[in-house]
């Protein structure tokens, strides 16, 4: 495989999630979405739930000095607020992932975690408004009344914790290598498209 990681961000009910499973049993590798939060909890000591409240509420930036960084590496976590050691602790945990080898990460900013490695290839997907609802209450079982607060405050926690954690915007094209609108591309279409970009070879 030319990329042997591959990272989603998605919008809240777009289908990544999904298409991030169906990926992963079409090359065969892991595919971690929930299992990233589930880690940082064991390894912080606390329910995945916690850390879920933690996401909601992040709106300022905590990125660190590379000092302060070194200091982490070491186990040192004095001066960290919690959402940094929050952040600092899913950055270890896929850290620790993509080492194990070829896998699929959905969300918790992967793609830029792991920017460095030229092996990974970054996905955003979207869909347009009435597909994520009609998907949301189908698919999440979400009540048709509140399915438009729901999809905004998922994105909004979404787009702030990864404009916290990397001074980018959650949905700027030139942070991905693919963007696909699974709307008009289709759930099924862009596992393919995804699938054979994972595995072209490199010219």
């Amino acid at each position: 495989m030319r990329y042997r990681i591959i990272t989603i961000e998605r919008e809240y009910a777009s289908g990544g999630s999904e298409i991030g499973s169906r990926v992963g049993m079409r090359l065969d590798i892991p595919c971690y979405g929930q299992e990233v939060l589930e880690r940082a909890a064991e390894k912080m000591h606390t329910v995945p739930e916690r850390l879920v409240h933690l996401e909601e509420t992040t709106s300022n930036s905590f990125l660190f000095s590379l000092g302060m960084a070194n200091r982490v590496a070491l186990g040192e976590r004095d001066g960290l607020t919690e959402e940094g050691a929050l952040y600092v602790t899913e950055e270890q945990v896929i850290r620790e992932m993509a080492l194990q080898g070829p896998c699929v990460i959905v969300g918790r900013c992967a793609g830029w975690i792991l920017r460095e490695r030229r092996d990974v290839l970054r996905v955003f997907v979207h869909a347009d408004r009435e597909f994520r609802k009609k998907r949301a209450v189908q698919e999440y079982g979400i009540e048709e009344r509140s399915v438009e607060n729901v999809l905004k405050r998922f994105d909004r926690r979404r787009s702030n914790f990864y404009s916290a954690n990397t001074c980018m915007r959650w949905n700027d094209n030139r942070g991905y290598h693919l963007v696909l609108d699974s709307s008009q591309v289709g759930i099924g279409a862009c596992v393919d498209v995804i699938c054979q970009m994972a595995c072209r070879e490199e010219k």
